[in-house]
């Protein structure tokens, strides 16, 4: 069709941009969108702005061929129109949607994405062929059907009727790309989802499910998506920041010093995740501090912004925009000031908890190398025996014997001892009982003494379930007694040495599964004589001096003036493996005094100090 081209008295010419071929457009909107897993998110988008209650996904293999099936209850497509009206009028118009007239309230409240009409091309980074099947009030099912890179689309009757009755849309992806295959694996899908929808989930009353019929083995078969819960300590912020675009929704944690990965800040808009790091917003340069150290996660969550189309990552760069980073930057002051406070909290703990840190770092050095001799310490309350945990009884709060199983971390603190926090719940609750181990699997206890034991069930997939399991515990001794307080067990010893056998039974619904301990009742040891220890730093303050740690009238002093030690104390935990390289040095030069190791060990020292920064990087 020509171009219709008007011409002015000044001259100049006017008419409407034409694309020159329409489907070369399409192709180029379709292939801008490269990432599969944010194609699959787009479909259950918009099952979710079809306001649907359950939407399960499904892997398949079907005639040989790997298929992706989404199925929802929503309100269906275009549920105004007949079956073949609707799925035509999404066929012809591409890049165009009827949610694009809803004011920005509107969209904000119905927490609505979709609005150009080209989600449904996102097909094409995940397999060949596509179909969306449409069914509404039991009504005869209709079905669509496009194909990879063709521009022609077929509407027809479904031969037979979907499984579903009332109102229900599934889409169906056939010949799956082997890169999506690969990417789209059940626990892959979930996992993104929960993070990518997070803000659609917590909103919205919904239930999404992942089916493997794929999966083999082990691996699992049905996964529930489930919003992230993002670690650490949730910040003191407000809660929201007006703009004249809407409120910033603010949810931000502080990560505990030490974590593995680095924390990201997320950005959403109405719930679905457009950046997956604030650092790489283009509009205001947030790669400083608290943004880019690490120290945070969680979202930020701003409904104004106009996302971007085709790959949904990245916003317009707008009013709205600006906007959104005038609110973030106000919120960097506090930040700073609380990650401040937790710096100032965390090193006042290590400074009252540090004889113990490193009591705890050595713990084992007696048992394994024998041939290393402690110190001589002065507080004989403040201690650890050279022959480490040798004269402790086998339970309790005390440490265990050479050879013996340990109490696991946390287990039987002892007396004063900070408990830790138990670790986040996992993302995914575990599978059903599958098997049960006894921590530990062996210990020695002392003639009437007595040895904590702990049951922890697990699913097939080795995660330890925490909830809805029995446990019924037993010993194979007369003369000794196990008392069970559900998965903790307490067992006491009789006056007979002996070796016997603890059990115990798991029980979760009609899943039953045991598992049993050995355990050597033997003389009790005499408490070794308190020589040698670890001892108590002392900080000598002392910038024009060489040396970083000596030891000086039997006192173990830490030159806190010395250039690696500054470097050392910017984190808690790196100044105290600093510490640790420093009284591992003066261990060895007690143990094998010569006078050339000194200097060798000094050289190692600074190595590992300059060197540890950049492995917490």
């Amino acid at each position: 069709m020509a171009t219709r081209l008007a011409r002015k008295r000044s001259g100049a010419i006017t008419g409407n941009l034409r694309p020159a071929d329409p489907f070369e457009l399409i192709r180029w909107l379709a292939r801008s969108q490269n990432d599969p897993r944010k194609a699959l998110a787009e479909l259950v988008q918009n099952s979710l702005d079809a306001g649907a209650a359950r939407i399960q996904i499904v892997r398949a293999r079907e005639r040989g061929a790997a298929t992706l099936h989404v199925i929802d209850d929503g309100s269906g497509v275009l549920p105004e129109m007949t079956r073949e009206e609707a799925l035509g009028y999404i066929a012809t118009h591409i890049g165009h949607s009827r949610k694009r007239n809803l004011t920005l309230e509107q969209r904000r409240e119905l927490m609505l994405q979709g609005k150009y009409g080209i989600g449904l091309l996102g097909f094409w980074s995940i397999g060949t062929y596509f179909e969306m099947r449409s069914q509404v009030n039991d009504s005869e099912p209709w079905v669509l059907r496009l194909t990879e890179d063709e521009p022609r689309f077929q509407i027809e009757r479904l031969r037979g009727r979907l499984p579903l009755h009332g109102t229900w849309t599934e889409v169906v992806v056939r010949q799956l790309h082997r890169p999506a295959f690969v990417s789209l694996g059940a626990r892959r899908i979930a996992d993104y989802l929960a993070a990518e929808l997070r803000g659609q989930l917590l909103a919205r009353q919904v239930n999404i499910t992942v089916h493997d019929r794929v999966a083999r083995g082990r691996a699992p078969k049905l996964l529930t998506v489930q919003p992230v819960r993002y670690p650490g300590q949730p910040l003191a912020l407000p809660e929201t920041i007006d703009t004249p675009y809407g409120p910033l929704r603010v949810e931000l944690y502080v990560l505990p010093e030490g974590e593995r990965e680095p924390g990201q800040v997320m950005v959403s808009c109405a719930g679905t995740v457009v950046y997956d790091d604030l650092c790489e917003f283009a509009l205001v340069d947030f790669r400083r501090s608290p943004w880019s150290s690490g120290r945070l996660t969680g979202m930020l969550e701003f409904a104004g912004f106009e996302v971007a189309p085709g790959t949904r990552r990245g916003v317009l760069p707008n009013d709205a925009a600006a906007a959104f980073a005038a609110a973030v930057t106000q919120l960097e002051e506090p930040i700073n000031s609380t990650l401040a406070h937790e710096e100032e909290r965390l090193a006042a703990e290590l400074e009252a908890d540090l004889l113990k840190q490193l009591q705890r770092a050595f713990r084992d050095l007696p048992r394994l190398a024998p041939e290393y001799d402690f110190f001589v310490v002065r507080d004989e309350a403040e201690r650890m025996p050279a022959g480490g945990a040798e004269g402790a009884v086998a339970g309790g709060p005390e440490e265990a014997p050479p050879g013996v199983a340990e109490p696991v971390p946390g287990e039987f603190p002892e007396p004063g001892e900070k408990v830790e926090a138990e670790e986040p719940a996992e993302l995914f609750p575990p599978g059903p009982l599958a098997t049960v181990e006894i921590v530990p699997p062996s210990a020695r206890v002392p003639v009437l003494g007595s040895r904590g034991f702990r049951a922890r069930p697990r699913d097939a997939a080795g995660r330890e379930i925490r909830e809805g399991v029995v446990f019924l515990w037993a010993c194979s001794s007369d003369h000794c007694q196990i008392e069970g307080d559900g998965a903790r067990a307490t067992f006491r010893a009789g006056e007979e040495l002996e070796t016997l056998t603890v059990w115990v039974v798991a029980t979760q619904g009609e899943r039953r599964t045991s598992a049993e301990a050995s355990v050597e009742v033997v003389e009790e040891r005499p408490e070794p004589l308190p020589s040698a220890g670890i001892p108590q730093p002392e900080f000598v303050n002392e910038p024009t001096g060489n040396w970083r740690s000596r030891f000086r009238d039997g006192q173990w002093q830490v030159n806190a003036g010395h250039r690696d030690y500054l470097i050392a104390s910017e984190s808690s935990r790196r100044k105290l493996r600093y510490l640790t390289a420093l009284l591992a040095k003066e261990i060895v030069l007690h143990s094998f005094p010569h006078p050339q190791h000194a200097t060798v060990l000094e050289r190692m020292v600074e190595v590992l100090t300059i060197t540890e920064r950049r492995l917490e990087r």
